[in-house]
């Protein structure tokens, strides 16, 4: 039987973005419901591989320049969930600072890599430098030989997802989150103000509403009258066991990466396509994952597949998030568009979130991400 629900706030999406803004919520002693159609950790921010690093890693440096400030913020708020969530729920998140090496296999890649050393030595927190292949190698013998170089990086990091979205969904229930498995089908408003979230459980009276529903959002375009362009980008990760290669640090090139995890699993990763809401792993992916992987490491001739998974990450039109209120609203928020950086920025756009919502100072200028520049 349906019944209506009263909350401070109504979360539509229950990823790492929607979990994070409702932590940050409840702190602030605000009543939040989170909806989500799905069992916690079942999509991207359960499958992702968990990748730290504000500064661009495995040679996408591009794609986080854009998005440094809510990366950086990404950053510490990891830092404190590794001490705050294993205590508050006793589930080892698997939060490890290693480092990271981005190979470069031809000259072009090198000058590429040796412009980005100079402004990502510059960050607070991190040491940066460029390698010659043969320190390379000495340091990591398993990576291949003909490479060029690479960009040796320490301060960054790495969790498990999955783990981390059960210590955050444990954590949101012990601070009175209410996490209800159900479908949003739309809003109710009154005038410019959302007064509700209709489900298939029932109505969600509210005096706010954060959409934080990943590749989905574009379902919510006809909820507020205004096209939220995301599509989703299917990313297939595969974990191998090998006896021969043990990599304690992330080794990336291209887009690809790999590192062995506190498992002892080889993760893999990952792909980059355009179909749609397909998320079923596929003998492409894995090829291709394959092929990636063993053009940057030697060894692994004997390694056994242990794991394949695949999942759609939110990608908006022009790669950037998109955060802050929905535009010709007055209590209507978005959160979404984090493409491979999921994991990493969804802790800050949560706690940005939160902080519009309680009214809380903040210091990051959100015009550009704001959905009105579509």
């Amino acid at each position: 039987m349906n019944k209506n629900f009263n909350t401070d706030v109504c979360i539509v999406g229950g990823g790492i973005v929607g979990l994070s803004t409702a932590y940050f919520l409840s702190l602030n002693k605000i009543s939040v419901i989170v909806l989500d159609p799905d069992s916690i950790g079942s999509h991207a921010s359960g499958f992702a591989f968990g990748g730290l690093s504000p500064l661009g890693e495995a040679g996408q440096v591009d794609e986080i320049i854009s998005e440094l400030s809510v990366a950086r913020l990404g950053m510490s708020i990891h830092t404190e969930f590794a001490k705050i969530l294993p205590e508050l729920t006793g589930i080892d998140i698997q939060h490890r600072f290693r480092p990271a090496l981005d190979l470069a296999f031809s000259d072009e890649e090198a000058k590429e890599a040796k412009d980005q050393v100079k402004w990502r030595a510059s960050e607070d927190g991190y040491s940066v430098e460029w390698l010659e292949a043969k320190e390379v190698l000495d340091m990591v013998p398993e990576i291949s030989n003909e490479i060029n170089g690479a960009v040796f990086t320490k301060g960054v990091a790495d969790v498990e997802p999955y783990r981390l979205m059960l210590a955050l969904t444990t954590a949101c229930e012990k601070m009175g989150v209410n996490i209800i498995s159900t479908k949003a089908r739309g809003l109710g408003f009154d005038g410019h103000t959302a007064t509700s979230v209709i489900s298939d459980r029932g109505d969600i009276h509210c005096n706010s509403v954060v959409l934080a529903m990943g590749p989905w959002s574009l379902n919510a375009s006809k909820w507020i009258n205004q096209k939220i362009p995301i599509r989703p980008l299917k990313g297939q990760i595969i974990r191998l066991k090998s006896d021969k290669v043990n990599l304690q640090m992330s080794v990336g090139w291209q887009g690809n990466y790999a590192c062995t995890k506190p498992d002892g699993l080889l993760w893999a990763g990952t792909t980059e396509e355009d179909v749609g809401f397909d998320d079923s792993p596929s003998s492409f992916g894995r090829d291709s994952v394959l092929a990636s992987l063993t053009k940057m490491i030697n060894g692994l001739e004997s390694a056994q597949l242990i794991h394949h998974t695949a999942c759609l990450r939110p990608l908006s039109n022009d790669g950037k998030i998109i955060l802050g209120e929905v535009p010709d609203t007055s209590n209507l928020y978005i959160a979404s568009g984090t493409g491979r950086k999921g994991i990493l920025l969804g802790p800050g756009m949560g706690k940005i979130t939160s902080d519009i919502i309680t009214g809380s100072s903040h210091n990051y200028d959100l015009t550009p991400f704001n959905l009105s520049r579509f």
